[in-house]
């Protein structure tokens, strides 16, 4: 079923002082970027824990905001269930006077505290489809298992009506399959049964989901289903906490890692690029769907976004290492570049468009309402 959202209802932030669903410019000029044969330019702001990026066929530019749990403008993130997650437009991204709109709001928002003050969970991630004047967003909405709601769901916007439909629930087939094993030995001990649905993309135009709690890539099915069809191995010091999947020039799916407890206790380095061949899984087959991942590349410092260009170059978003590393697709394990050092701080997504224009969501985990931004690095040359 479709269900409308009103894009005022349940959204109290102010972006760049307009009110929102009007398009406001965005007048940050150029700052410097890390290497210098990029610039950098904030293409957009005012934004609450922005996440995925991605390029529609239309040239604009969307940006999954996981909002402020249940808090507001004035207060910042705050625990709870909330309605202040969002989608924010940004037209004219390659030009001098880009221009932003929120055009969804009121988007599930969750903020729980681990200790360390609130995280928010919401709209995660972001893929575009579709032509030019029939854009379609699949987003993926994080956390899982509360009832009623499209916490774990995935699901599609499109552009021109401003609707959201439902697809499927992926975190509840992922809390129910990682119950299920949760006490194998390959199983990371004592955290499962978990799900938070992440990261989404396309291949073979079939739809796929990771899932940082679960461990897992999921594939929905054309009925609305879900078949898991990799697992992703535990690092040394906990589990691997996949959060983004991209196509690659060979047609296979490519799955960032974040790593985070191995980042914290040994230090930078402990994430991994995977490869999963979409037609080498039998979802049927636990053993084939624990063993179809194969690293691809390593040395990374928690991966949140990841991309492919038009040349097959690989760019893989690193959160706490404030930058984006872009990768040869010939050459995994050498001349690698690192861009934004100096300028990002917190980035998640990263999408490339045809001109080798990269954005970037930064500031992607604050609980100071209105902190994130989209920033845009162009080549020089």
């Amino acid at each position: 079923m479709t269900t409308r959202f009103d894009h005022r209802r349940g959204l109290t932030i102010t972006v760049i002082g307009a009110v929102v669903g009007t398009l406001t410019a965005v007048g940050v000029g150029p700052v410097a970027a890390s290497p210098p044969e990029y610039t950098s330019t904030v293409v957009a702001s005012g934004l609450n824990n922005p996440r995925g990026v991605t390029i529609g066929a239309n040239g604009r530019v969307y940006v999954a905001e996981a909002g402020l749990g249940s808090g507001n403008a004035q207060s910042g993130a705050a625990l709870g269930l909330g309605n202040s997650g969002s989608i924010t437009e940004i037209r004219r991204a390659n030009a001098s006077a880009p221009r932003q709109r929120v055009l969804i709001g009121g988007l599930p928002s969750a903020a729980n505290d681990e200790g360390q003050g609130p995280e928010v969970v919401g709209a995660d991630g972001i893929y575009a489809v579709g032509s030019k004047h029939k854009v379609k967003l699949r987003v993926i909405i994080g956390a899982a298992g509360i009832p009623n709601s499209l916490y774990g769901h995935a699901v599609t916007v499109r552009v021109s009506s401003r609707t959201v439909k439902d697809i499927a629930d992926v975190g509840s087939v992922n809390l129910a399959w990682t119950g299920l094993h949760r006490n194998d030995p390959w199983a990371p001990a004592g955290q499962f049964p978990d799900s938070n649905p992440y990261g989404i993309g396309r291949a073979g135009g079939k739809l796929y989901v990771v899932d940082a709690g679960a461990n897992t890539l999921n594939r929905i099915n054309s009925d609305g289903s879900v078949s898991i069809v990799a697992y992703f191995p535990n690092t040394a010091v906990s589990d691997a906490v996949p959060t983004c999947v991209a196509e690659g020039p060979d047609g296979a799916l490519y799955i960032g890692t974040l790593a985070l407890a191995d980042f914290f206790a040994t230090g930078p380095g402990g994430s991994t690029v995977y490869r999963v061949d979409p037609n080498a899984t039998n979802p049927e087959s636990l053993d084939t769907v624990r063993q179809v991942a194969t690293p691809w590349a390593t040395g990374f410092s928690t991966i949140t976004g990841c991309t492919f260009d038009h040349e097959g170059n690989f760019y893989a978003a690193e959160m706490f290492a404030n930058d984006v590393v872009k990768v040869p697709f010939s050459h995994p394990t050498s001349g690698r570049t690192v861009i934004g050092t100096g300028v990002l701080t917190l980035p998640n997504g990263v999408a490339v468009a045809s001109n080798g224009n990269l954005f970037v969501s930064n500031m992607s985990t604050d609980v100071t309402a209105g902190k994130g931004s989209v920033v845009r690095f162009s080549p020089s040359h």
